[in-house]
C-alpha cells in the first residue's frame, strides 16, 4: 500500500489547498481564482464539503484569489503547489429583521431520472448502510430480504451505472456492507434506458468521486437480536488523489433465520378427509464474509477506467428444520459444504460518448442433507443427499453516442451474456427415499443490439426512444425478441413535472429453477423444480405528476405475460403438500399511488405512501385445478423523523396493507410499527444507533388455501421482530503534504 501510494503521487501533480474558517471549518462552495503572477486568469474552482481545492495546472509562481458570499475576499502569492490552509475572515452585513427560509427538495429530474439526495434524506433517520438507505427511499420496500419499488412490475439495483452477472442476493449483501456516506446520490427510472442493460424499474447507486488528495474511511459494528444474537462488524478505506483512486471493504456477519409455521391442512385424497396437522421450526445460521476493492483511474475529463472485485464467502452454515404433528416427525438438516462468490468487472470511459465493459461471476455451492423420517402409521424413511451448483458468467457490453445538433442525440451500443450452470444431486448409500440421481448442465447465451434517440429542449421537454433487438439461446431452444422503450419528461419548471414511461422487459427462472430435480421440506411437503419454464415478458407503463419537488402523484400499469411463480398444492395421487412453480397466463397489476411529505409541528417531518391496486391473474395449466382470481389491495405506510437537536434524532414507522390474494392462496392483512433513535457524536463522526424493527412481530400474516378442494391454513412466525445496535466512526481529513528535498549533492561519483 505504501509503495501504490507514493507511485500515484508521483502521478498526480496539481495545485491544491484547503480554505478553512472559525475554528478550523471547512468552507464548502469557495470561488477559488488561479492567476499567473501578473494577474492573467488561468483557471476556476469550487472547494468540496472537505474545503478542498485542485488545479490540474502547475505554475512556478502564481496568485490565489478565494470568495465566498459570507466572507472576506482573500488574495495572495504563492509558489508551491501545496498551499496548505487559506483562513478565510467572516464577513459582517447588516440586515434588518430578515428571515429566510427554504426546504431542500425530495426528489429532481434529471435526464428522465428520479434524482435523490441520500445523505440528506436518511440524516434523521437510522440508516447504517446503502442497502437501509434504499429502503427510505419513497415508494420502496424490503420483504424477505427483497427490495421492491411501488408501481414497478420488477427492481434490479445497479452501482454507478454498470449492470453486474451477481443476483439480487449478492448485491444485497454488497449494498449492506457499503457505508451511506459513500453514496453521492441514488436515481430511479421506472424504465431504464438500453444503455444501462438492465430492463425493467432500476435502482442506480452513485458513488460518491473524489477530485482531491484524501484517505477516509469507516469503522463499525453492530449488535442484533433477532431471536438469537447476531453481530457484524465491517471496515471501510479509501485513498484518493485527482487521478487515482483505491477503494477497499470487509465485513464480516454471524447471520441467523427462524422461522416457526404452524399448519393445519384438511387434505383430501380418494374421497377421504385427511385432518394434517404440522408445527415445523426452521434455524438457520452462517458466517457470512464479504469483500470488495476497487481502483479507478482518470487520464482526463473524458477518459478513465474503473476495475473492481467482489468476493463473497460462507462459512460455519448450517439449517435445521425440526416438523412434528399428528402426521409424521422429521429432523432435517442441511449444512453448507461450500459457498463462494467471485465477481470482476471493468468499465471503461473511452472518450465522449464512448464506453465498453466486461462483467465475470463464479459461483460454487455445495451442500450434504441428510433427513430421517418417522410417519405415526409406524414407517421410518431416510434421505441422505449431496446437491451443488457450479455458475460461470460473463457480460460484456460497448456504448456510443453522438450529438446530432438542435438536441437530439443518438446512442446505440451491443451487449452479450453467457452462462454455465453445473447442477447436480446425488442420492447417497442408506437413503430410502428420493429419486434419481441429476446431474444437469445448462449453457444459456443472450445477445443484444439497441438503437436509441433523444431529445433534449430548453422549453423543458426530455424524450427518449429505443428498441432493442435480442437473440436469446438456451439448451439448443431459440428465440428473438424485440424490446421497445420510451420515456417522456415536460418540466416547465420545477415545481411542475410531469414524467411518463413504458418498456417491455423479460424476466427469466433461476438456473436451479431450470433443472428437474425434487427437494423434500419434511415428511408431507415437497419442493419441485421444471425444466420447461419458460421466461416471461412484462410490459410497463408509468406515468408521474412531481409537484414541487416532493409530492408524488402516480398510475402504472403491469402486464406479465407467462409469469412464473411458486404456488402450493394437495396431491390427488399421495399425502405431499408441493410447492411447484408454473408459467401462469398473465398477471395484470393497474393502481395509483401518492407520496405526500408533510410537516406537522417544527422539526417533525413526515411522510405518507398511499397505494391502490388492482390485480388479475389467470394459470389454466395449474395441476388439475386451474385458477383465476381478480382483488384489491391497499397499502399505506407512515414514516416520521423528530430531530430534537444537531446530534439527536427519532424515527417512528408504520405500514398497514390489506389482504392479497395470490394463485390458490390468500394473505391476510400484514402491518408493523418501528422505533429507531440515532445519536451523532464527535463531530458528526461517530453515530451510534439503536432501531427496534417490528415491534409485534406483524409483518409477516398468515396464508389461507380453500379453493377446488385444495384446504390449508399456514400460520406464519418468521421472527421478523430485532433490536438492533450499531456503532459507527469515521475518520479522514487527510491532505498531501509537501515532501522534504533530501540533500543530494555529494552523491554520486
Amino acid at each position: 500500500m505504501i509503495f501504490a501510494f507514493c507511485s500515484l503521487c508521483s502521478f498526480s501533480q496539481g495545485i491544491t489547498g484547503r480554505v478553512l474558517a472559525g475554528e478550523n471549518e471547512p468552507v464548502e462552495g469557495a470561488t477559488v481564482v488561479l492567476q499567473s503572477s501578473d494577474s492573467l486568469f488561468i483557471d476556476a474552482v469550487m472547494t468540496d464539503a472537505a474545503g478542498v481545492f485542485f488545479f490540474e495546472q502547475q505554475e512556478e509562481n502564481f496568485r490565489l484569489i478565494v470568495q465566498h458570499m459570507a466572507f472576506l475576499t482573500f488574495e495572495g502569492l504563492f509558489s508551491e503547489e501545496n498551499v496548505g490552509d487559506i483562513r478565510l475572515s467572516q464577513a459582517d452585513h447588516s440586515l434588518e429583521e430578515l428571515v429566510v427560509s427554504a426546504e431542500r427538495p425530495l426528489v429532481r429530474v434529471e435526464d428522465g431520472k428520479l434524482s435523490y439526495d441520500i445523505r440528506e434524506l436518511v440524516k434523521d433517520k437510522v440508516a447504517n448502510n446503502a442497502y437501509e438507505a434504499l429502503t427510505k427511499l419513497p415508494g420502496v420496500s424490503e420483504k424477505e430480504n427483497a427490495l421492491s419499488l411501488v408501481g414497478a412490475g420488477s427492481l434490479s439495483v445497479i452501482i454507478n451505472g454498470k449492470p453486474s452477472t451477481m443476483n439480487s442476493e449478492q448485491v444485497g449483501i454488497l449494498l449492506k456492507s457499503l457505508p451511506v456516506e459513500r453514496v453521492e446520490k441514488v436515481e430511479v427510472m421506472y424504465s431504464a434506458p438500453p444503455q444501462y442493460h438492465v430492463r425493467g424499474a432500476v435502482i442506480n447507486i452513485v458513488l460518491e468521486k473524489s477530485v482531491q488528495y484524501t484517505f477516509q474511511g469507516e469503522v463499525g459494528a453492530t449488535y442484533r437480536n433477532k431471536y438469537y444474537n447476531e453481530c457484524e462488524s465491517h471496515a471501510f478505506l479509501r485513498l484518493s488523489t485527482p487521478r487515482h483512486a483505491f477503494d477497499f471493504m470487509y465485513s464480516i456477519n454471524h447471520a441467523s433465520d427462524v422461522q416457526d409455521l404452524d399448519m393445519h391442512s384438511l387434505h383430501t385424497l380418494y374421497d377421504t378427509l385427511y385432518n394434517i396437522r404440522q408445527m415445523q421450526e426452521v434455524r438457520g445460521r452462517a458466517w457470512l464474509h464479504n469483500t470488495r476493492f476497487s481502483y479507478e483511474f482518470t487520464f482526463n475529463d473524458n477518459c478513465n477506467l474503473s476495475l473492481a472485485y467482489n468476493g463473497m464467502f460462507k462459512s460455519d452454515g448450517e439449517a435445521v428444520s425440526k416438523s412434528s404433528g399428528n402426521f409424521q416427525n422429521s429432523v432435517n438438516t442441511k449444512e453448507i459444504d461450500k459457498d463462494v462468490m467471485h465477481n470482476l468487472s471493468m468499465h471503461a470511459v473511452l472518450g465522449k460518448g464512448v464506453s465498453a465493459g466486461a462483467d465475470y461471476t463464479v459461483y460454487d455451492s455445495r451442500n450434504t442433507q441428510l433427513m430421517g423420517v418417522d410417519y405415526v402409521g409406524g414407517e421410518s424413511l431416510s434421505l441422505r443427499q449431496k446437491a451443488g451448483q457450479k455458475v460461470e458468467s460473463l457480460h460484456a457490453y460497448a456504448d456510443v453516442s453522438h450529438p446530432l445538433g438542435g438536441g437530439w442525440n443518438l446512442g446505440y451500443g451491443a451487449t452479450y451474456r453467457g452462462s454455465r450452470s453445473e447442477d447436480f444431486q446425488h442420492y447417497l448409500a442408506g437413503s430410502t427415499m428420493g429419486g434419481e440421481d441429476m446431474n444437469s448442465t445448462l449453457n444459456e447465451h443472450t445477445a443484444e443490439g439497441y438503437l436509441s434517440l433523444g431529445f433534449q429542449s430548453a422549453a423543458g421537454l426530455s424524450l427518449s426512444l429505443s428498441a432493442t433487438a435480442e437473440f436469446y439461446k438456451v439448451n439448443g431452444r431459440e428465440r428473438w425478441t424485440l424490446y421497445p422503450q420510451g420515456s417522456l419528461t415536460f418540466m416547465r419548471n420545477p415545481d411542475h413535472i410531469w414524467q411518463a414511461t413504458l418498456q417491455v422487459s423479460k424476466l427469466y427462472p433461476s438456473y436451479w429453477q431450470l433443472q428437474d430435480a425434487v427437494s423434500y421440506i419434511d415428511g408431507y411437503s415437497e419442493l419441485h423444480n421444471s425444466s420447461s419454464l419458460e421466461p416471461s415478458k412484462r410490459y410497463s407503463l408509468n406515468a408521474n405528476y412531481i409537484f414541487k419537488q416532493k409530492y408524488v402523484l402516480g398510475a402504472f400499469m403491469n402486464y406479465t405475460h407467462k409469469m412464473f411463480a411458486q404456488a402450493m398444492y394437495q396431491s390427488t395421487g399421495r399425502l405431499a403438500l408441493i410447492y411447484q412453480t408454473h408459467n401462469w397466463d398473465y398477471m395484470m397489476q393497474t393502481g395509483l399511488m401518492a407520496v405526500v411529505p408533510f410537516n406537522p409541528v417544527e422539526r417533525l417531518n413526515s411522510r405518507a405512501t398511499l397505494v391502490g391496486v388492482y390485480v388479475s391473474q389467470k394459470c389454466d395449466d395449474f395441476f388439475d385445478i386451474g385458477f383465476e382470481d381478480r382483488s384489491l389491495i391497499g397499502l399505506f405506510s407512515l414514516d416520521n423523523s423528530f430531530r430534537l437537536n444537531k446530534e439527536l434524532a427519532f424515527e417512528l414507522n408504520g405500514f398497514f396493507q390489506t389482504p392479497a390474494t395470490q394463485g390458490t392462496f390468500s394473505i391476510d392483512e400484514m402491518w408493523s410499527l418501528s422505533a429507531g433513535v440515532k445519536w451523532n457524536f464527535a463531530g458528526g463522526k461517530g453515530t451510534a444507533s439503536c432501531f427496534l424493527n417490528d415491534i409485534f412481530n406483524s409483518t409477516i400474516g398468515d396464508m389461507r388455501m380453500n379453493y377446488k378442494g385444495q384446504n390449508l391454513l399456514n400460520r406464519n412466525d418468521f421472527h421478523t421482530r430485532s433490536l438492533t445496535l450499531s456503532l459507527v466512526y469515521r475518520f479522514g481529513g487527510y491532505r498531501k503534504q509537501e515532501n522534504r528535498a533530501v540533500d543530494t549533492s555529494r552523491f554520486g561519483h
